[in-house]
């Protein structure tokens, strides 16, 4: 007892650190240790289920298109991701419609719900001088808007 009292600034200092150790621990093993709670929290509480067959289906009738070699349809999370490859006679703006059609073919409930992502590329097209003149474009439609957003390509 007379050390602390002789030393009171280093038993200030000391039982400041313990106890500054003591809450990094607990914020530590908060973060450390999972609750259970699910990777996107609450924010899919509410949402509207695709069955598979549906995002299926949206899959196949891409596919028969003319214009489209091949497509894929998943979804993660409030996201529906599109990756459609197109044929090389297709235009980016055929390409941007055929995009459009696909949203289309959900319903309005999951078209106010998700978000979709595409990604539209053509196979390698090389003109005359063996310069790969295919494009890729992406877009990406918010539920809250009517028009998809294409980067600037």
């Amino acid at each position: 007892m007379e050390l602390i009292k002789k030393h009171k600034g280093l038993a200030l200092v000391v039982g400041l650190t313990i106890i500054l150790v003591i809450i990094l621990l607990i914020i530590f093993s908060s973060m450390l240790f999972s609750t259970g709670k699910s990777e996107y929290g609450d924010r899919l509480n509410n949402i509207v289920k695709i069955e598979k067959k549906e995002l299926d289906a949206n899959k196949k009738e891409l596919e028969k298109l003319d214009e489209v070699e091949k497509a894929t349809v998943r979804t993660q999370g409030k996201i529906i991701y599109m990756v459609i490859t197109v044929t090389e006679k297709t235009s980016k703006d055929k390409a941007k419609e055929i995009a459009k059609n696909a949203i289309s073919k959900y319903e309005e409930k999951v078209i106010n719900c998700y978000d979709f992502e595409f990604l539209i590329t053509q196979n390698e097209i090389l003109d005359k001088d063996g310069n790969d003149i295919a494009y890729t474009i992406s877009g990406t439609k918010h539920p809250d808007k009517e028009n998809i957003s294409w980067t600037k390509n």
